[in-house]
């Protein structure tokens, strides 16, 4: 989130105590979780006032665009002020909706489109608690029995000995009340990973893209509920992982605006496609956080100073 750094979670100290106080449509259904671990179930709220990082996610905003084809973009236009780290995804109505780090609350929030502007619903809850303490990089998955699922950095915060986190997963029939399913991928103690993203394959298998820094980590996972690290790509930061034509599957990172790579054995090769969003868009230096739409026809991404 901060300037001229292409990655979401990275705050500056004083965001950071701030929080403390505090992708792809027709996706299958995966089997169901185990009880999740306490990390994935915030017991708090988030402190609910703006996140003061003069870099922060309070001097970003949303932008929509669309696109029939996954690279190129047309009528981009700003929906959300104050907002970052945006995800969209199609629900089974038809109905578009954006997850988002509302930067004046400090917490995850939900939007949903409504013709070129987008009307915020309120904070998403995580097994009842509303507006989650610790919760940030939402990621939206539809899966095919309607389910909205949602992967998270949870436990975000300052590092220390005790600081735990993980890349979790929660589902939700209403796109905003959620229940915590399980630790996707588990970090180690101070291991700044962020941003997860999660697609399932043609071939059943599913892929998760992480976030270190300006690299992207690959993972997989042959059940969609544990995943292990597979290689890590240079390519750039805050990985979008996406299905693409022919059972191929495409990944967008952040690198000088945001560039798309393809690749057409399950993610074990990539190959670089070109630039999908230049730097400096609508006279922002931040342009960051893509996500594709999967059957709405829309990317979002964001932008900041």
């Amino acid at each position: 989130m901060r300037s001229g750094i292409p990655f979401r979670s990275i705050l500056s100290a004083v965001t950071i105590s701030a929080l403390q106080c505090t992708g792809s449509g027709g996706t299958p259904a995966a089997p169901a979780f185990p009880v999740a671990p306490a990390v994935c179930t915030p017991t708090q709220r988030a402190f609910g006032g703006p996140v003061v990082d003069p870099h922060g996610p309070y001097y970003h905003q949303v932008v929509v665009a669309r696109t029939s084809d996954g690279t190129t973009l047309t009528e981009a236009h700003q929906v959300l002020d104050h907002a970052s780290v945006p995800d969209g995804v199609r629900r089974a109505d038809g109905s578009v909706l954006i997850y988002y780090v509302n930067g004046a609350a400090g917490s995850v929030w939900v939007a949903r489109l409504e013709g070129d502007s987008a009307r915020a619903l309120g904070a998403i809850s995580i097994n009842g608690v509303e507006a989650p303490a610790g919760v940030v990089d939402p990621d939206a998955l539809l899966l095919a029995d309607g389910t909205v699922r949602l992967s998270y950095l949870s436990g975000f915060g300052p590092p220390g000995p005790s600081a735990e986190r993980a890349i979790c997963i929660a589902d939700s029939q209403d796109g905003v009340t959620f229940t915590a399913r399980g630790a996707a991928l588990s970090l180690t103690t101070g291991e700044m990973i962020t941003d997860p993203s999660i697609v399932r394959l043609s071939d059943g298998t599913w892929l998760m893209a992480v976030s270190l820094g300006q690299q992207a980590i690959i993972a997989r996972s042959s059940d969609g509920l544990t995943f292990s690290r597979e290689t890590t790509l240079s390519f750039g930061g805050v990985p979008e992982l996406s299905r693409g034509e022919g059972g191929g599957v495409r990944l967008y990172v952040c690198a000088q605006g945001i560039v798309s790579y393809h690749s057409p054995d399950a993610g074990r090769t990539w190959s670089r496609e070109g630039v999908v969003v230049g730097p400096g868009f609508n006279g922002h230096p931040i342009v960051c956080d893509p996500s594709l739409v999967g059957g709405a026809g829309l990317f979002v991404f964001k932008t900041g100073e």
